[in-house]
């Protein structure tokens, strides 16, 4: 047998097996939890779109909303709107932005005016070059289940509500309007539209004839409702849960240290009551980490990162004071 060979037999006789296997488990684990988050991420599926979109009129404007900015603490968020015409008789389309070919009245109820005026009410004249323009939403009370002092648990729900109409001669129209999602990746959230009634808002519209009917017939109108969910992406909440475990395991090492240095089957050295300190220090710099930046005073912070960091600081004294007493010290 080679010497190679026969130092590898060695390592796994003395709990190298053992090493292995956990490692291997660990690596396994992972693995599936990727698979599972890349296959059920965040590809979203238009077929309620295009099947709404095949009901109502060509004439109608399309109005992409694309959130920006999730805001928890304040519980607002800031949205993006861009209007796209779907017709020439509304309107021409750049790269960019659009040129109305009627002089077109946009309605988007938001925390703070967004139009020039200061007001919630978007004048677009005909033949004039523009974009969008952005808002500002407020939370539902439906959000008040699950705050920020859940994370990574933590969902945020906000209502659009749009209305649009357009004038002629004098006269005013409704202006068939069809709202789409547009947001892409916010940070460590996932974003998640559903079109609902202007009337009911607690109607979530599915692919049913009755729900299509229904809500083209308020579309026709200039009436629209969506309600976008908003929530930790998958890969936040296992970045988030490995930090925990990183916590739990300073604190497991620093209290497993400290008790076999009490009961004498470890010598109190330097190098202990340097790696207990380290140890301590190093679960404030793993709390900065945390995606998403979350407030202080969460419940993981109450469950595991105060617990931690009040018992890794204990056991760091308590090591700190045996090696200060220890007897067998040359000078």
């Amino acid at each position: 047998m080679s010497e190679g060979r026969v130092s590898v037999v060695k390592i796994l006789k003395h709990g190298g097996s053992r090493i292995l296997v956990s490692f291997l488990v660990i690596l396994a684990i992972y693995i599936a939890t990727m698979v599972t988050i890349s296959s059920s991420g965040s590809e979203k599926t238009y077929e309620l779109d295009e099947v709404i979109a095949e009901n109502l009129s060509s004439e109608h404007l399309g109005i992409f909303v694309q959130l920006t900015e999730i805001d928890p603490l304040r519980g607002e968020a800031k949205a993006r709107i861009l209007p796209w015409p779907g017709d020439e008789a509304v309107g021409y389309t750049f790269r960019s932005g659009w040129l109305p070919n009627r002089k077109i009245s946009i309605h988007v109820d938001s925390v703070v005016g967004n139009s020039r005026n200061g007001d919630n009410l978007n004048v677009y004249e005909v033949g004039v070059p523009t974009g969008g323009f952005d808002v500002s939403l407020d939370e539902s009370p439906e959000s008040a289940d699950r705050p920020i002092n859940l994370y990574p648990f933590d969902r945020y729900i906000y209502e659009v509500p749009i209305s649009a109409s357009y004038e002629e001669d004098g006269d005013t129209y409704d202006l068939a309007i069809f709202p789409q999602d547009y947001t892409k990746q916010i940070d460590t959230y996932d974003v998640r539209m559903d079109h609902v009634l202007w009337t009911n808002s607690n109607r979530v519209i599915t692919e049913s004839k009755k729900d299509i009917n229904d809500v083209v017939e308020e579309l026709e109108q200039g009436l629209s409702s969506s309600i976008f969910t908003v929530q930790r992406s998958d890969s936040t909440k296992v970045l988030a849960f490995i930090i925990m475990i990183l916590m739990l395991s300073g604190l497991v090492s620093v209290g497993t240290m400290t008790y076999m240095v009490a009961m004498h089957k470890r010598p109190p050295t330097l190098s202990s009551l340097t790696w207990s300190a380290a140890l301590t220090f190093s679960l404030i710099s793993l709390r900065g980490i945390y995606p998403g930046s979350p407030p202080i005073g969460i419940l993981m912070d109450k469950v595991v990162y105060f617990p931690a960091l009040l018992m890794t600081l204990v056991c760091s004294l308590w090591v700190l004071i045996m090696w200060s007493k220890r007897e067998d010290y040359l000078n």
